[in-house]
């Protein structure tokens, strides 16, 4: 070999030594805030401008929520202009360059994905002005298989796919998995799960998995991001310090109704301030962005009053600093960006709502969502739970109404209770609430289940003679704390007749009694020779029931009785759903969602419902109802007198309650004054 060429060799073999051993070379600690002030770079063709990345104050927290591995799970609702796109092209970067971990990052659809990947992902790849570091971190060579999906690095691999597919969330090992648009994925992917499920579920074993997802919100009840929010442990609100008083708040929009948020002289967009909630003096949009800049702020969470700040340093709602919590939620939306004025905010507003006032609802839908960045909720068919308490009925609960002749239950099973429904039902389904009742424990503690078993074994004092009835059939849900229910239910069948467990089913074509199915496991998830019978629930067949149940006005077949005992929650949970129509796969279809969070006494309702049904009350004849009646409540001679209240000998069939210094329900009742929701 001659000189030249050996020292072209020689030079080719230190290069790929070094490069070799670039892989071995411990990174300096940076956030992802730091490291992208550093290294990331705009792409001209999905940004205004190009050149290096500049963070706004609001973003620095969110980028640094991003790449802290003590936060496992982030949710981020948000607006558009706030930069949610490119903190997560930043991410991805960073996990190339800097964090050198797998990932993937899924989109709506493949057209979603095709269209980010070319707008966001090459430029930065290939163009000469992309991310140095990350060009640095490419797999060279012919041999190297690169598609738009799928994008192989030296020490890390990233996955881009649409989020259509069930098939798309299997087969792949990330540590970081991310999801653009969320709220715009289907609600369930080809019936295996939700789309934030089974992207989770890539990151079994990673070493510090992290899941993000972000999106500007959809429909209310049917959004993936607010749900998440909402569940986070810690959900994020920026506060920034009012120019007057000094005190911080977070910017609102407001409304009529409250005196703080944005305020304008009638007509005039261009008058628009912020007035702070607590001296009520005006901030304008100049104030907020001196120089241009945002205002630097802090992120506060709503629910306990942690905080994120400049120093970047969680602190606790004391200023002591403290962990960040595993799972956080942020809102974020369009008045903080400096790339939308509040004028032309407003301006929108008001056409939006002159447009509403016409009957389109279409503009104030995408205010609501797009620049307001909160969910829009629809017009349902829905109960109204203030007509249904006007027309409860002076009975007193625990006791059976004249009327009622077969009594089922239903155990809605809650991480640290149980909530116990007794229903009575008579010819063509009519039905009376006898009892709603909470026990507090740990479902995990066998112990904790004794008292729910002794209540399930009680007796109820009938209203029209001195007889009492137990229950017909009992349904527990197992949808949580599930082998702790497998193991309780296969342990106590012998002593409870007629207990089942249950699962509820949100399968559009389930019929309210679905099939069952033998649950081989027992409670620490071993097979077991003889299991038990799991029965699913066509949860969203019984909703539709009851809402035609509850609009019935007169006694009789399908009636719904209530007690005047029950109070306001209790119909403000069995009407926490409504049914809207809404599209799925191209389909109109109607979807059950909440309009508040609680709904534990709808849940028990349904359950409760179909233990009756299961008993074939809904296909029991005339004479069969004709001989119950007789034996259950046989007619009285002229000279009785129906009883209104527990004869004294009964009394000794109900569990002894704890002494109260009033006539106030006992402590394990959810509706006591000492327990309520």
């Amino acid at each position: 070999m001659n000189a030249p060429l050996a020292k072209e060799a020689l030079l080719a073999i230190q290069q790929a030594v070094t490069l070799g051993l670039e892989s071995l070379r411990a990174e300096k600690p940076q956030t992802l805030s730091e490291w992208a002030a550093e290294h990331f770079l705009l792409a001209g063709e999905s940004s205004h401008q190009k050149g290096g990345w500049v963070a706004w104050p609001f973003q620095i927290g969110i980028m640094d929520f991003m790449s802290d591995d003590r936060i496992e799970e982030l949710a981020v609702k948000k607006s558009k202009r706030v930069g949610y796109t490119k903190m997560v092209t930043a991410f991805v970067c960073y996990n190339i360059a800097h964090r050198r971990r797998k990932q993937a990052l899924w989109q709506p659809t493949d057209d979603d994905r095709d269209s980010y990947v070319k707008s966001e992902i090459e430029p930065l790849l290939d163009s000469e002005t992309g991310v140095p570091a990350v060009r640095k971190a490419r797999k060279l060579g012919g041999r190297v298989e690169e598609t738009i999906k799928y994008k192989p690095f030296r020490d890390s691999v990233l996955h881009l796919l649409g989020g259509k597919a069930a098939r798309a969330y299997r087969r792949i090992t990330v540590a970081a998995a991310i999801l653009d648009e969320w709220s715009a994925f289907d609600q369930t992917i080809e019936k295996s799960g939700d789309p934030g499920g089974l992207a989770k579920g890539r990151l079994e074993g990673a070493s510090f998995p992290k899941f993000v997802g972000g999106s500007t919100p959809r429909i209310k009840g049917l959004c993936h991001v607010e749900r998440a929010c909402n569940d986070a442990d810690a959900y994020l609100e920026y506060h920034i310090e009012c120019p007057r008083c000094g005190i911080e708040h977070p910017l609102k929009w407001g409304g009529k109704e409250v005196l703080h948020g944005f305020k304008w002289e009638h007509g005039k967009p261009e008058t628009v301030r912020h007035v702070c909630p607590h001296c009520h003096q005006s901030m304008t949009q100049a104030d907020y962005l001196p120089g241009g800049v945002p205002l630097t702020g802090v992120w506060v969470c709503r629910k306990t009053g942690m905080r994120y700040g400049a120093d970047r340093v969680w602190r606790d709602v004391h200023g002591v600093p403290c962990r960040p919590p595993r799972t956080v939620g942020v809102h974020i939306w369009t008045a903080y960006s400096p790339q939308r004025t509040w004028e032309n905010i407003v301006d929108e507003f008001l056409k939006a709502y002159h447009t509403l006032q016409a009957g389109d609802a279409g503009p104030m839908t995408t205010f609501t969502n797009e620049t307001l960045g909160e969910t829009w909720e629809l017009a349902g068919e829905r109960s109204d739970e203030h007509a249904l308490q006007a027309r409860a009925e002076p009975y007193p609960l625990r006791i059976v109404p004249v009327g009622g002749l077969i009594l089922t239950a239903s155990v809605d099973v809650q991480r640290d209770r149980w909530e116990i429904s007794v229903w009575a039902w008579a010819r063509g389904l009519e039905s009376w609430v006898v009892d709603h009742h909470i026990i507090y424990g740990n479902p995990a503690n066998e112990a904790d289940w004794e008292p729910v078993a002794e209540y399930l074994q009680r007796r109820y004092p009938q209203a029209w003679h001195g007889g009492s009835l137990g229950l017909s059939a009992i349904n527990i849900d197992s949808a949580d704390q599930t082998q702790s229910v497998y193991h309780w239910v296969r342990e106590n069948q012998h002593r409870i007749p007629g207990l089942r467990a249950i699962r509820g089913d949100t399968n559009d074509n389930r019929p309210v009694v679905g099939p069952s199915s033998l649950q081989e496991l027992n409670h620490r998830g071993r097979k077991i020779a003889r299991g038990i019978k799991l029965w699913l629930v066509g949860v969203d067949a019984a909703k539709d029931l009851l809402l035609g149940q509850l609009a019935i006005e007169a006694p009789g077949p399908g009636y719904v009785h209530t007690s005047h005992e029950l109070p306001r929650e209790w119909y403000e949970q069995l009407t926490a759903e409504q049914r809207i129509l809404t599209k799925a796969n191209g389909k109109e279809v109607y979807k059950w969602v909440k309009r508040r969070p609680r709904n534990e006494v709808l849940d028990c309702r349904n359950y409760a419902l179909h233990a009756a049904l299961l008993l074939g009350l809904h296909r029991w004849t005339d004479d069969r109802w004709q001989q119950l009646e007789q034996a259950v409540q046989p007619p009285q001679d002229l000279f009785s007198t129906p009883a209104v209240a527990v004869p004294a000998p009964l009394m000794a069939l109900q569990p002894a309650e704890p002494q109260r210094s009033d006539d106030s329900h006992s402590p394990e009742d959810i509706f006591s004054p000492i327990s309520l929701y």
